[in-house]
């Protein structure tokens, strides 16, 4: 049986597709109607919760599922009924951060110790998307405020309970050790295969920090954004693109000068 090849695009958001500082996607939109158009389907792979990205989903007129909390959790609907999730449920983690933090002494501030109005002053958010960002299933963002030594020692800590962590753009993240952008991705893949049998799928990924690496070394064709954060992924064993403008500007151009060759090809 011949094989038709099936673009697949999955990305990161803050900072990625969406602006670091506005959060606007807007500098995205003629690679975006582009891929409308070809019926080309975009994942989006993000820390953000499932509360917030289905309000952006909703402006993006996508009806694909996404992957959340930097690949805790796959929303396969857009009603949110059909879900595949990896590793802790959030309750259980926040109590156990608390018992390690209170145990060992270490300074840190995650988002259950925020309220609606500190996430927004942490995060640059208004109000509402505040409280979506704390709607948290399966990991858990924080800020550490202790010392390189106690970073480490954490990160030993938390692996006797199975969980890890991971650096995103503007926080640390706490998740399952069974959990990345990377494993979601290939979970999705599969998912996608099953689906449609005679579809060779060929996926592209773009991010722009270090959560983003394993999602970038799972795909065909790796796109690093450049950060402003400074702290870019490096991604290795896969074909990578260096986009040239940081954030929807960068994802913009590179999309479209893929598809471009791929029409050219």
């Amino acid at each position: 049986m011949t094989q038709q090849i099936q673009l697949i695009i999955l990305t990161d958001l803050d900072g990625t597709l969406l602006d670091h500082h506005s959060y606007s996607w807007q500098a995205a939109y003629p690679a975006l109607q582009m891929l409308r158009e070809r019926g080309i389907p975009l994942i989006l792979c993000t820390s953000k919760t499932a509360a917030e990205v289905s309000k952006l989903h909703q402006e993006l007129e996508l009806n694909t599922p996404y992957i959340v909390e930097n690949g805790a959790g796959i929303i396969l609907d857009s009603c949110q009924q059909s879900a595949h999730f990896f590793g802790t449920p959030y309750p259980k983690l926040v109590k156990q951060l608390q018992s390690l933090r209170q145990q060992r002494g270490y300074h840190f501030t995650g988002f259950n110790d925020y309220s609606v109005a500190a996430v927004a002053a942490a995060t640059g958010l208004d109000s509402t998307r505040a409280a979506l960002a704390k709607q948290r299933l399966c990991s858990e963002p924080i800020r550490w405020e202790d010392s390189d030594d106690s970073l480490l020692e954490f990160q030993t800590e938390i692996a006797k309970l199975d969980l890890q962590l991971l650096r995103g753009g503007r926080f640390y993240h706490v998740l399952s050790i069974e959990a990345d952008k990377g494993k979601a991705l290939r979970w999705l893949l599969e998912h996608y295969r099953s689906s449609a049998p005679s579809t060779r799928w060929r996926s592209i990924a773009l991010g722009d920090g270090p959560n983003d690496q394993a999602m970038l070394e799972a795909a065909d064709i790796a796109v690093v954004i450049p950060s402003l954060s400074g702290l870019s992924p490096k991604p290795k064993d896969t074909t990578v693109i260096y986009a040239s403008e940081p954030g929807p500007v960068g994802w913009n151009q590179t999309i479209l000068d893929i598809l471009k060759e791929q029409t050219n090809g």
